[in-house]
């Protein structure tokens, strides 16, 4: 029987977590329908033996690709053109899926042709034990939406919008050839923006996925290692300008429009990063203004819906305002109410 949902998993020397998320995939009743594709992104412990394991045991699910290293999205972009299934979603080695929702998942996919289909998923918190729930907010879940209506009603469905809410048809991802950035960090943006702009139809799912695991210093999403690797951001960005430019004759205005919102979160990650945890606060200036520059002249309608938080952290940066109080306003009441954000309860 042909596979319906390929999962593609990028490994890179990732024993210590590898079985927590491959044995989330196991549920035989779906196994006909379910490939695991796991990339070992040259590793050097014994993530293949891992894999090698669940081969023995589950042959016609779990498949592994060795490969010298290429970083997360060469491991993506081997993984996701080696698919079979008519949609595929990528699970980290260190996260895992809701093995209950699997069989659900997969039945309403049976019956989908959308070039997206979006779901809730978790974060949780492994230092503090904190869960979240990211969820989109349509007025029907299991019907489909364009981005005119996506754009419109853009807080119910930003939360899923997302690399870790994202699964695409298969045959519309490779449509546009998309190749992501190799032996960089944060090339997930790149995934949830292109070909994801593209998409003329977009399903909701009331269903929870994935289990994105937070907290660990280690991780590329922590402070001090989004700091140390601010250029990586910065190539990210510069990637999906050009990407913009290239793709702006044949993207709608809608398409467009969350495109730049897209490009936009990212440049502010980046600002965040380098006026407020970066200690040298000069320098956090200079690095901010080259960014903000440089899209005023290349991408203007980019650069005013930064504009005016690059304005705040700027003077953040001034009054030596850290990050730790930052997030402290992101996580406040008022704020969110403000914002219009759902709760993550």
């Amino acid at each position: 029987m042909n596979k319906i949902l390929s999962f593609v998993v990028p490994a890179y020397n990732s024993e210590s977590c590898l079985d927590a998320c491959l044995s989330s995939f196991v549920k035989e009743s779906v196994f006909d329908k379910l490939e695991v594709i796991v990339v070992n992104d040259g590793s050097t412990d014994k993530t293949p033996d891992i894999v090698n394991e669940y081969i023995g045991r589950y042959g016609d699910v779990f498949k592994l690709i060795n490969q010298e290293n290429k970083g997360h999205g060469g491991a993506l972009n081997t993984g996701i053109s080696a698919a079979s299934g008519r949609f595929v979603k990528v699970i980290d080695a260190d996260d895992w899926v809701e093995t209950e929702n699997l069989e659900r998942f997969i039945s309403l996919l049976e019956d989908c042709d959308a070039d997206v289909v979006l779901t809730h998923y978790f974060t949780r918190n492994i230092t503090t034990g904190e869960v979240k729930k990211w969820k989109s907010y349509p007025q029907r879940f299991g019907v489909s939406y364009t981005f005119s209506q996506i754009m419109s009603s853009w807080k119910s469905f930003d939360r899923s919008l997302t690399f870790h809410g994202i699964t695409y048809n298969l045959e519309f991802y490779k449509k546009y050839g998309i190749k992501l950035s190799e032996h960089v960090f944060y090339e997930d943006h790149e995934y949830a923006t292109v070909p994801c702009c593209l998409a003329r139809s977009i399903v909701p799912f009331d269903l929870f996925i994935y289990d994105y695991r937070i907290g660990d210093v280690t991780q590329s999403v922590s402070d001090e290692n989004q700091l140390k690797r601010s250029s990586h951001t910065h190539v990210v960005i510069e990637k999906l300008a050009r990407e913009y430019k290239r793709l702006e004759p044949v993207l709608d205005e809608d398409g467009k429009s969350y495109y730049r919102m897209k490009i936009q979160g990212l440049i502010l990650s980046y600002l965040v990063t380098v006026l407020l945890v970066q200690r040298d606060k000069k320098r956090g200036r200079e690095q901010a203004k080259s960014l903000m520059v440089q899209f005023e002249e290349e991408i203007p309608k980019v650069y005013v819906l930064a504009k005016k938080q690059y304005g705040a952290f700027l003077k953040m940066n001034y009054l030596h305002i850290s990050k730790k109080t930052w997030d402290a306003v992101l996580r406040s009441r008022i704020y969110n109410r403000l914002r219009g954000n759902h709760s993550f309860d």
